[in-house]
């Protein structure tokens, strides 16, 4: 097991330069993504231009009214809306478990990795969430700048279990 410790961060600029200078480390890609997902909260656009920073251009269209140039294309989208719609599945990534109310600390956001294997040209990096019974898979390969990008991460907007609480509003 890995713990990826970084600080939230809400500025496309400094959001784009601190993962170009982690890019070289996979895991950090997937950190990055759940940075831009937590974003969704307060900000959907600002989320989409980061998270088209980190996934392969083949799931994106161009915008030139996106600080990256880029918009998430339609099936990449629909992550956002999972994200929107449950804001506890990026925050249990982060330390936010259904028995803390997912809570977490925006200048602490651990994520742990469980497992990392080989996977066709890239790799399958497993996280853990506080919130799913199961690790959750994610699948990354380095592009021609040794960049590591998100290639299928649709695993990581299903659905969390419900606060402790909430299981017992019934």
């Amino acid at each position: 097991m890995t713990k990826i410790t970084k600080s939230m961060i809400t500025s496309f600029s400094k959001f784009k330069s601190a993962w170009e200078k982690d890019a070289g480390k996979p895991e950090n890609t997937i950190m990055y993504y759940v940075i831009a997902a937590l974003n969704i909260e307060k900000d959907p656009k600002l989320a989409d231009a980061m998270m088209t920073v980190l996934v392969s251009k083949r799931d994106c269209m161009e915008d030139g009214g996106s600080p990256s140039g880029l918009k998430l294309g339609r099936s990449a989208k629909y992550f956002i809306g999972q994200f929107k719609k449950n804001k506890n599945i990026a925050r249990s990534y982060v330390g936010g478990t259904y028995k803390n109310e997912y809570k977490f600390s925006k200048s602490n956001l651990t994520m742990t990795v469980v497992k990392k294997q080989e996977h066709g040209k890239g790799l399958k990096i497993f996280i853990d969430s506080g919130g799913k019974d199961l690790n959750t898979p994610v699948q990354l390969r380095s592009n021609s700048s040794g960049q590591w990008k998100l290639t299928e991460y649709s695993s990581i907007c299903t659905g969390v279990r419900k606060t402790v609480e909430e299981e017992g509003d019934f």
